[in-house]
């Protein structure tokens, strides 16, 4: 069977049993697709690695030690360290690429010595005419199909897999879109298509956001069309009563965190420190506390609040912050800046 061959297979069979489009996931189970073939110095693996191939080929028969479970085994011993190091599903990639590599030249006309020492070969099927020959017609419908579960386990793994796929497609509602939040938000950009409606003027709504947080049942997004953000849910506060969500998994994101301790500093010197696209939470003690007068929109999230004596911070952006409170001089703090880049 032809190199390329296997590698459609292993990486087709990978994709589907461990969910996954990542690359180097699928390509460690290409590389171990190519494994069985060191017995042979005429193969691509085994010519990029002489030394080897030319030991085993020289003791051993083709197909007999490297197209075994005890080559499986073997390998799984010393592949072991990945799972200290990795995630396992690297060192299953590159398990299953190994089986996948061997086992299916068991479908071919000499087949292999599957249960070695045992020189007992392992040929599927039983009809001899059956078989497949390398480079034949045969052999190209099966790459071709491995090719084409490949692409498509791919493509819908990207997009979050069969249950994900219909969840988003019947399930348009803010709890999915939570759930989904919760599973990609870390790593790549969510954005929700919303119809509904303004729970404050009953306002009928229809607009993209980006979500920033979940609570448990509900969306805390940015709209894309004024800025502003929005708790968008069932829940008694929310400010958008969703008849439909519609989800949307973007780009991949790079999030970063950084808890700031602050005292005796005016928030607008403080304010020019950080990245004016960042989202900041946390509370403040301001000097002249009495004094400051924080304006209150029903129709949206509440970013900065009055709460107990200090200021609370709810992802707000610094601009914001500036606006309304600039002017004053923090006592005492703590804050949380996140910046969401993509």
């Amino acid at each position: 069977m032809m190199s390329v061959t296997h590698a459609a297979i292993a990486t087709a069979t990978t994709s589907i049993s461990l969910g996954t489009a990542n690359a180097f996931i699928l390509g460690l189970a290409v590389l171990g697709s190519q494994l069985p073939d060191l017995d042979s110095t005429e193969s691509w693996v085994g010519r990029l690695a002489y030394p080897i191939a030319h030991y085993i080929e020289e003791r051993y028969p083709h197909r007999t030690i490297t197209h075994s479970f005890l080559s499986t085994l073997t390998l799984a011993i010393l592949a072991a360290p990945i799972l200290f190091f990795f995630h396992w599903h690297y060192w299953a990639a590159l398990m299953i690429g190994q089986f996948t590599g061997w086992f299916a030249d068991a479908f071919t006309r000499s087949g292999v010595a599957a249960f070695y020492p045992n020189p007992a070969r392992l040929v599927i099927p039983g009809n001899p005419r059956a078989r497949l020959r390398s480079q034949s017609p045969q052999e190209y419908w099966v790459l071709s199909m491995a090719v084409f579960l490949c692409i498509a386990s791919i493509n819908l793994t990207s997009n979050g897999g069969i249950v994900e796929q219909f969840a988003k497609g019947f399930f348009q509602d803010a709890a999915t879109a939570v759930q989904l939040f919760q599973k990609y938000g870390s790593e790549r950009l969510v954005t929700v298509e919303v119809r509904g409606l303004q729970a404050y003027t009953s306002q009928a709504i229809e607009d993209r956001y980006t979500v920033i947080e979940t609570t448990s049942n509900d969306l805390i997004a940015e709209s894309q069309t004024n800025g502003r953000l929005y708790k968008i849910g069932n829940s008694p506060d929310a400010q958008i009563r969703p008849s439909r969500v519609k989800v949307q998994l973007g780009n991949p994101i790079a999030i970063t965190s950084e808890e700031v301790l602050l005292k005796e500093i005016l928030v607008a010197d403080w304010l020019k420190r950080i990245p004016q696209n960042a989202y900041v939470s946390g509370s403040l003690v301001l000097e002249d506390s009495r004094e400051v007068t924080i304006a209150t929109d029903f129709s949206s999230y509440d970013t900065i609040r009055s709460w107990g004596g200090q200021i609370e911070l709810r992802n707000a952006r610094p601009a914001q912050i500036l606006a309304q409170i600039g002017e004053f001089w923090i006592v005492q703090g703590k804050a949380i800046v996140k910046v969401r880049q993509s």
